[in-house]
């Protein structure tokens, strides 16, 4: 049987035979080519579709991008068309400016700064406040030449910041009067870290997206961030096409990582930006080209399963271009919703404006846009579209309990409500009246906040995953869109608010200066009324010192001729005689005017610790030679201690003692200085060996021009000496005694108040205070006006133990003023004798100005008469401090006042 079946099986003789492996290789070569055609088509299919995908979703981030900086744009738009904040530029008033800066800034924190130049590029406010900065031309900086080039906004290239040194870019915006004339420009400064977190998020399986400006610069890139990798991205290929003006899609090789990329560009006009979204083409075709390897390894294996696994591919051909029009036709209208956002001006323009192409991308009858009131618990629904619709009045508000979990909503995932299983309701029978049973709410978040909800439904309550990630994605652009509206609309509102408080404060305050400017007239006539007597004085004592120093001056000035051409020594000594009159009664004359300045109160003292020591020193340098002259021996022992003194004052009194004890001195004699330090006073005594002083005449010790008999000796002098002398240390809150003995002689004493060295009094009032300020939360600026540069020094000192403390110091009162007005300090330290204004003018001018009025002001002075202290108290200062100062008094009126600003 079996031979016989061998022997008649047609199949072995067709498969030994040559043609049978012909046959099996020719079908074998046509499926390999088949599939190799095939495969080659699914593989440009592929391509050609993620080359669509990354199209679509540039054109998505590019409209994305443009949408949120059009929304800066018509923010800086609406503040450019504000009356008072062009007002306020038109007059160049910087504080009225700062107030709409710091505005506008609080409601975009995302903004890094925001500042105002003029036509050329100068910049003269800027939010956060940058001193340095003011007054600097910025007319080399891009985002001036872009602007100014057609007086139109403009982003700028991406530049480093001076601040931070940060990489960052400029949107800039030009102010117009109503005559259309540019009086300024309103640029805002946005880090490239802001945008970068707001683009982040986006994720591009198997790829990635970037940005660049218009020379090709790195505005964003996951992975590349920072000054050093600007430039990285500028001579690829997809970026020189995306600035030659290529829009589109292309398979280009990156020289930067050598990969081919599959590519698509678009670029942004308003903004001089491209996006450009890229995936690494061996990542997006390994699935394919893993296909085709295990296809051709079945292939060898058995031709029909390669057939079959060929009709599979085209299965999946098939499926991935349904899929790709469906994908295409999904971007296209979200493009569209793009767009729709954009010329949205308020939430219900935008919500309505988007809501059609929303319910034809999901496919359901009817939409809604609803937003939350979370504090009162309801839902306001906004806009909605479908077949019907249902409203119990303009605003319909309802419980926030349809909605759905809460919680889960802010954590961003969507709920799905069963209206029947909802409490009997008004909203619930008119949504199962309109053949809704089943709904999804999809939450709104931005900022991290939830705003409001997108909610869609049917009769079937069938949600599949396309839906839902389409509801998502609108959610997300809805959600950035309306909070953007609506804080345009609070920010206009709080501006009109703003405006009308203005107003009425102006109008309160024009009030109050008119009274207050009525009561400085009173008290400028009764002032004139009280110094007329001293002003007639005093001109009387100028034009005297006038008359007599005019005439003395041509006596000096020729007889020093004479000297020069003088020819005996009996000319000679009649010459000298004329000098030494000249010069005395010059003396004479200095001595008299500044008696009469300090009874009129006009000698201008400046206050400080002064160490005795060197003051006495100083003396007997120039009284040496004199001292020699006459034989006489200069004792000086235990000279220690400092005192509150003017120190060119205390000098000159310490000089004319000095000199009286060497001038009334006997031939041989001696001098005696020495102090002694009290707990209240150091007393420097001065003492002579002289003839003494008869008791009967030290009653007249300090009289003018009262010489005590001396007038009949060869001694010069002009009795002005003591009684200057008398007056100056009373005039610095000391006092000036004598003692003498009627043949032995006379001894001068000087008492003035102690006060510790200005190095010993930081040291120990640092120590202490230390342990009782917390320094670390004390932020602030002190301006110190104060004419004497040993007492700003020491301010300087005391204040170098708070480190968050910024001391502006000014030496003379207008100048103290303008730096008021500029830098608005939290406390300001004023000294009353300055070289232009007096310190009560001063007060004034602060008090009165209504920049500066709120500023508290403290005097720091050694005049602590009780009339002058209760006068400037009532002219509005805050407080009253007596020199010398004490430290640990003026570090707790520092912390205290600085404590009050920032609570």
């Amino acid at each position: 049987m079996i031979p016989w079946t061998m022997a008649f099986d047609p199949m072995k003789r067709l498969r030994g035979s040559p043609s049978f492996y012909g046959v099996v290789a020719a079908l074998l070569l046509v499926v390999f080519v088949a599939a190799a055609l095939f495969f080659a088509r699914a593989i440009r299919v592929e391509k050609q579709e993620h080359l669509a995908q990354n199209d679509a979703i540039a054109r998505s981030v590019a409209a994305s991008i443009e949408a949120r900086e059009q929304g800066y744009l018509n923010v800086l738009r609406s503040y450019a068309g504000r009356f008072r904040f062009r007002e306020s530029i038109k007059r160049r008033d910087r504080m009225e400016a700062l107030t709409h800066l710091r505005q506008l800034h609080q409601s975009f924190p995302d903004v890094d700064r925001v500042f105002l130049a003029d036509p050329a590029g100068t910049v003269w406010a800027s939010e956060p406040e940058s001193p340095e900065n003011d007054g600097q031309s910025y007319a080399f900086r891009d985002w001036y030449r872009g602007v100014s080039r057609s007086w139109q906004p403009y982003m700028s290239e991406i530049y480093e910041t001076a601040h931070e040194r940060k990489p960052a870019v400029a949107l800039a915006m030009p102010i117009r009067d109503v005559d259309g004339q540019v009086i300024g420009i309103i640029t805002s400064v946005q880090n490239l870290d802001t945008l970068r977190t707001w683009l982040a998020p986006i994720q591009i399986p198997g790829g990635d997206l970037f940005v660049v400006d218009r020379k090709g610069q790195l505005v964003f890139h996951r992975t590349r961030a920072g000054a050093d990798h600007l430039a990285d991205y500028v001579d690829i290929p997809v970026v020189r096409r995306l600035l030659e003006g290529h829009d589109g899609v292309a398979e280009l090789e990156n020289p930067v990582d050598g990969e081919v990329s599959l590519s698509a560009s678009r670029w942004v006009p308003a903004l001089g930006w491209g996006v450009v979204v890229h995936r690494s083409k061996n990542v997006v075709l390994q699935r394919t080209r893993t296909l085709i390897l295990a296809a051709a390894a079945v292939a060898v294996v058995l031709a029909a399963t390669l057939a079959g696994l060929g009709g599979l591919a085209l299965r999946n051909e098939r499926r991935a271009a349904a899929a790709l029009a469906t994908s295409n036709e999904r971007l296209n209208l979200l493009h569209e919703i793009d767009l729709a956002l954009i010329a949205g001006e308020t939430p219900v323009t935008i919500a309505e404006a988007a809501l059609p192409r929303l319910r034809d991308l999901l496919g359901v009858p009817r939409t809604i846009v609803n937003l939350f009131d979370l504090k009162a618990g309801a839902v306001e629904w906004l806009a909605a579209i479908g077949r019907r619709r249902f409203y119990h009045g303009p605003r319909v508000r309802y419980s926030l309990e349809l909605a759905g979990d809460l919680a889960a909503l802010r954590r961003g995932e969507p709920q799905v409500i069963d209206v029947q299983s909802l409490p009997p309701s008004p909203e619930s029978d008119a949504l199962l009246a309109s053949d809704v049973r089943v709904y999804m709410v999809v939450p709104m978040i931005a900022r991290g906040e939830l705003i409001g909800s997108i909610s869609f439904g049917g009769p079937t309550g069938v949600f599949p995953p396309e839906q839902i990630s389409i509801a998502k994605d609108v959610a997300a652009q809805l959600a950035i869109a309306l909070e953007q509206a609506r804080l345009l609309e609070r920010v206009t509102r709080q501006a009109e608010e703003l405006e009308q408080r203005v107003e009425e404060r102006t109008r309160e305050l024009r009030a109050t200066n008119d009274q207050l400017q009525q009561e400085i007239a009173e008290r400028r006539r009764a002032e004139e009324d009280a110094d007329r007597a001293n002003r007639a004085k005093s001109e009387f004592l100028s034009r005297m010192s006038h008359e007599l120093r005019t005439p003395l001056n041509g006596i000096i000035g020729f007889a020093q001729l004479l000297e020069l051409e003088a020819q005996g020594d009996e000319q000679r000594e009649s010459i000298e005689m004329i000098l030494k009159s000249g010069r005395h009664l010059l003396d004479l004359i200095n001595e008299i005017l500044d008696i009469a300045r300090i009874e009129a109160g006009k000698l201008a003292l400046s206050l400080e610790p002064v160490l005795v020591n060197e003051v006495v020193a100083a003396a007997l340098d120039m009284l040496r030679l004199e001292a020699a002259s006459k034989r006489i021996d200069v004792v000086v022992t235990a000279l220690e201690g400092y005192v509150l003194a003017d120190r060119q004052r205390f000098q000159q009194v310490v000089l004319n003692l000095l000199s009286n004890a060497i001038k009334y001195n006997r031939a041989g004699g001696a001098v005696r200085v020495s102090s002694e330090v009290g707990a209240e006073q150091v007393r420097l005594s001065v003492g002579d060996t002289g003839r003494g002083i008869a008791p009967e005449m030290m009653s007249r010790l300090f009289t003018a021009f009262d010489r005590l008999g001396a007038e009949q000796t060869a001694i010069e002098g002009t009795g002005l000496g003591l009684v200057l002398s008398h007056h100056l240390v009373e005039a610095m809150g000391g006092t000036l005694s004598a003692q003498s003995t009627l043949g032995e002689g006379t001894t001068f004493t000087v008492g003035l108040r102690r006060v510790e060295s200005p190095t010993v009094g930081i040291e120990r009032a640092s120590g202490r205070e230390v342990d009782e300020v917390g320094l670390d939360g004390l932020r602030g600026t002190v301006l110190y006006i104060e004419d004497n540069l040993s007492n700003l020094r020491l301010l300087e000192r005391i204040l170098a133990r708070r480190p968050g403390v910024t001391l502006l110091s000014a030496m003379q009162g207008s100048r103290g003023i303008e730096l008021a007005r500029d830098h608005q300090p939290d406390l300001i330290i004023l000294d009353l004798h300055l070289p232009d204004l007096s310190g009560s003018d001063v007060l004034a001018r602060l008090c009165t100005d209504p920049r500066t009025k709120q500023i508290p002001v403290v005097i720091l002075s050694a005049d602590a008469t009780p009339g002058r202290v209760k006068r400037l108290l009532e002219q509005g200062a805050r407080d009253y401090l007596t020199k010398p100062l004490d430290v640990r008094q003026v570090l707790t009126l520092v912390d205290d006042t600085l404590a009050d600003v920032q609570a």
